[in-house]
């Protein structure tokens, strides 16, 4: 009885435990809901049980010509059946997948040498008994180390949307998982007690995660340093734009300097045409003086130096090519938003807003940018632009016109959306481009 139970047990063992991590993983790209993904993938290993129990009843020597095959097979239609009920790319489905082969082959070497090696006439009289009871200690065993490294690294990897790179990145455990299964067609039973075959194993997962993890770290640090320039980049055009407006000030009290210091002649001719009872030469004095004297304010549409000199300098852009540029922004007094990350969010919103009218050949051209508290801990920003270039998106994300996968804008912006716990949407609808992002932060009041 023991022995069929672990002959109908095999299968499961052979996929319900590393399915099971991967689905979670894309819980919220499944086509399908998880519990109904859960009964597809225990009613395929059901149909694997009952194929590998016909297999063992047909003896030996069929159990050891098929049951590699049987696998197999098993193995790619359980590949097909995830690639169709993950909405997600080749490259990262592959890398995922992959990384998980790998664990699962570790977990089957060790079995198969523990077996082989310790346990060779027990496991003649009750086969696969000791197979998968080693292999459940040691998947419990690694279970934690291998979830915590998909949960952290994995998962944060998955986030990047470079299309170029992930093509390249996810073959990095393909050459591992084909090193690992040249053991999987030795015919010699005694291959896998010896130290090479469990040596081999351990290789496998270590290299491959060893070296994926690597890999995943270079392209952060690739990513943080496009982003830091991308920072540098709008802080520079924050100074320029602080520079402008200060040199604007500068002029501006010049002339109210000289204005002030002009009053008294022009109060002396403006007495000689009261004193000549001459209001026709008093009225044309007062409008050619009043033309004269400086603008009373300078432009600003906030209190918050950093996202006025922002916005002053692509509002100066627009200016520039003819666009209409219509703003209102209510900014908290004390936002803990750091001024570096605004700078960037608004400088990469307006970047893309202005450069989208840029290409536009005819019709008006506009950006509308609204900034306003929502709530007593939450800033919504909300820019809107003419776009008459349809916009391809990805999960929701916009690809850029200058280079293949994700712009490095749209990176940046939904990276500083997910360091405020905030939400980022985009839209194109009847020429119309919609950016919206939504910032949680501290209110100091609640403290």
């Amino acid at each position: 009885m023991i022995d069929t139970f672990m002959v109908l047990l095999f299968p499961f063992l052979d996929f319900i435990p590393f399915a099971v991590p991967r689905y979670l993983m894309f819980r919220d790209k499944l086509r399908i809901p998880f519990k109904y993904v859960m009964v597809l993938i225990i009613s395929v290993s059901a149909l694997n049980s009952l194929s590998f129990y016909l297999i063992n009843a047909g003896g030996y020597e069929m159990a050891v010509q098929w049951t590699t095959l049987m696998r197999y097979v098993f193995m790619l239609i359980n590949l097909t059946l995830s690639f169709a009920l993950i909405r997600e790319s080749f490259p990262k489905l592959m890398f995922t997948y992959l990384l998980i082969f790998a664990w699962s082959f570790f977990v089957f070497g060790n079995a198969n040498f523990i077996e082989s090696r310790f346990f060779w006439d027990f496991s003649d009289r009750h086969p696969y008994l000791v197979y998968n009871i080693a292999r459940v200690i040691i998947y419990l065993i690694t279970c934690p180390i291998l979830l915590r490294f998909f949960s952290h690294t994995i998962m944060e990897a998955m986030k990047i949307q470079d299309t170029a790179l992930w093509k390249h990145l996810w073959k990095i455990p393909l050459f591992s998982a084909l090193f690992g299964m040249l053991y999987c067609f030795n015919d010699d039973i005694y291959a896998y007690a010896t130290w090479q075959f469990i040596i081999s194993r351990y290789l496998m997962l270590f290299g491959t995660c060893y070296v994926s993890y690597v890999a995943l770290k270079v392209l952060e640090l690739s990513k943080s340093r496009t982003q830091l320039e991308d920072a540098l980049k709008y802080a520079d055009q924050s100074i320029m734009a602080q520079k402008k407006q200060f040199d604007s000030l500068s002029q501006h009290m010049g002339a109210m300097r000289k204005a002030r210091h002009d009053l008294r002649q022009h109060l002396a001719v403006v007495q000689s045409y009261i004193d000549k009872d001459d209001r026709t030469g008093l009225k044309n004095y007062i409008d050619l003086y009043r033309s004269e004297l400086p603008p009373d304010i300078l432009e600003s549409y906030c209190h918050n130096d950093v996202v006025d000199a922002i916005v002053c300098y692509y509002a100066g852009m627009a200016k520039d090519y003819k666009i209409l540029f219509d703003t209102k922004i209510d900014y908290p007094d004390s936002c803990p938003i750091t001024e570096t990350d605004m700078t960037v969010l608004l400088g990469n919103l307006l970047e893309n807003a202005v450069e989208a009218c840029q290409r536009q050949s005819s019709g008006q051209k506009f950006i509308k940018l609204r900034i306003k508290r929502h709530g007593s801990s939450e800033l919504l920003i909300l820019t809107d632009n003419s776009c008459i270039i349809p916009v391809t998106f990805q999960d929701g994300i916009p690809m850029s016109s200058k280079r293949k996968g994700m712009g490095v804008g749209a990176s940046s912006i939904q990276d500083i959306a997910e360091r405020y716990h905030g939400t980022v949407r985009f839209e194109w609808k009847e020429d119309v481009f919609y950016a919206s992002v939504l910032l949680q932060y501290e209110n100091s009041g609640d403290r």
